[in-house]
């Protein structure tokens, strides 16, 4: 007896009807191959590369195949790897077979050509010459137009810079059965601007360190490409010294690393810092120019208070209107120094966190007649400032040295020096170095003590022995009236 089911009409079905369901279901389907038409754009991963092709599964029974040509480097290797994702054309799909292409190359097909102008797909061509208003270039053998507004973005300042090389073009206007050819490169070059913008938007940040190339210069600043959207770097953030020009600093073409300082993408603006990828001099500035050490500069700036002097790039010191005159009063700097000037100064104070340094100018006069001071030599000075760390010492000619703590004669580790050294008083000392570069000069008194210590004990042992032998003389001679 043959097996019923009913359903809940109380229609009646067999047993096999459902598979005959499923054949139906599967035979209303249409095939992944059938729904992918010539020159639409895919999504696909890459599950293959072999010597000639590179295998795309794109979602259907079938993968898709790009000829290898089409994504080698610079340098001939494959672009790409298993697992990795790309977009790419259709430019021809029969059943088992999806051919697809990244651009147009010699690797795809003439029936892909004639399509790339009703799909978009981009095409390779060469530009064989200038001509008015444009380039010939060759796409498949065939010459087409790009004007020189769309060879590049921005086009170029030499346009003759352009011919023999290949790019990837758009064909923008196809007619006349091809022999009438308009293409651009701009259009491909703006689509991958924005892409790589949009990209941007999701991973830059303000702090971030970016590798750009800089466009251009302005009298405001730089403006430097991050791959896909302009920064522009201010005058105040190229360097840490002052810049009047920007292509002092950097120019066209050069590759730049730059700290992103704002991100406002709504109005397009990125506010970048090349000086900020450095070291802030001011960081090592104490070390540099110590407390009542004598450097050179150049004088920068004259104020009514006082004249600005360059020590270095990025390091500027002050000579407050009081300490230019060397003991006479001025009202003006200008009546002593001009900007431009080169000039020795007395470092008074360093303040790195306020970026100040005070400074005293040194009288030239004093510098040509001061006697000469070397290594070993032994001076008298004046107690100039007291630190916690030793003595700065005013000696002959306008120069001065550091007594340093580990130096100074009856010293004790935790001793308050001001009860010893009082500023204006005399002290005599002995040189012990001068840096050839810095000038610094280095003082002692405890070598100094010690010398004194070794001359008197000379003294009294020249004394002994003079009365040792005086006193046998006359022994013998007192042995001998004796006799």
């Amino acid at each position: 007896m043959d097996n019923h089911i009913f359903d809940e009409n109380g229609v009646r079905e067999t047993e096999g009807n459902e598979e005959d369901f499923a054949a139906l279901l599967q035979s209303s389907e249409v095939p992944r191959e059938a729904q992918i038409r010539r020159d639409a754009k895919v999504e696909g991963t890459v599950v293959s590369v072999s010597q000639d092709w590179i295998f795309v599964d794109i979602g259907g029974k079938s993968e898709g195949a790009i000829a290898r040509d089409e994504l080698l480097d610079h340098e001939g290797n494959t672009a790409v790897k298993v697992g990795d994702k790309l977009s790419a054309y259709v430019v021809s799909a029969r059943p088992g077979e999806i051919h697809l292409s990244v651009k147009m190359t010699s690797a795809a097909s003439e029936e892909a050509v004639r399509g790339a102008f009703q799909s978009g797909v981009p095409v390779e061509g060469l530009v064989q010459a200038e001509r008015k208003g444009g380039y010939t270039v060759a796409v498949f053998g065939k010459p087409a137009f790009c004007p020189h507004s769309q060879i590049d973005l921005p086009p170029a300042a030499a346009p003759e810079n352009y011919v023999g090389k290949r790019f990837t073009f758009r064909i923008v206007e196809y007619s006349d059965r091809g022999r009438n050819i308009v293409i651009s490169r701009r259009e491909i070059l703006e689509e991958e601007r924005l892409k790589k913008r949009e990209d941007l938007k999701r991973t830059l940040k303000p702090g971030d360190v970016v590798t750009g190339t800089v466009q251009k210069t302005a009298p405001f600043g730089a403006f430097v490409e991050l791959g896909g959207v302009d920064g522009l770097i201010p005058m105040s953030e190229l360097a840490w010294y002052r810049v009047s020009d920007a292509a002092d600093v950097v120019s066209p073409g050069q590759q730049v690393s730059v700290r992103v300082l704002d991100l406002d993408w709504a109005n397009n603006r990125i506010s970048l810092s090349l000086k900020q990828t450095g070291e802030d001099p001011w960081v090592s500035a104490v070390s540099r120019f110590p407390e009542q050490s004598i450097v050179s500069g150049t004088v920068t700036k004259l104020m009514q208070y006082g004249a600005f002097v360059e020590l270095e790039p990025g390091i500027e010191g002050l000579i407050h209107v009081s300490n230019l005159g060397t003991g006479r009063r001025i009202s003006h700097p200008r009546e002593l120094v001009s900007v431009g000037d080169s000039v020795h100064v007395r470092v008074l104070s360093v303040d790195s966190s306020a970026r100040r340094i005070g400074l005293e100018l040194l009288s030239s006069e004093a510098e040509e007649g001061a006697p000469e001071l070397n290594e070993g030599q032994v001076v008298s000075g004046v107690v100039d400032s007291v630190k916690d760390y030793g003595v700065f010492v005013s000696l002959p000619g306008g120069k001065s040295g550091l007594l340093h703590l580990s130096e100074i004669a009856g010293a004790k580790a935790g001793g308050d020096l001001r009860q010893r050294f009082a500023p204006g008083g005399t002290i005599d000392v002995e040189i012990i170095a001068i840096d050839p570069e810095s000038k610094k000069i280095s003082l002692s008194t405890k070598r100094l003590s010690r010398k004194i210590e070794d001359s008197h004990f000379k003294s009294y042992s020249e004394s002994a022995t003079q009365r040792s032998s005086f006193g046998t003389l006359g022994d013998l001679l007192k042995d001998k009236l004796s006799k």
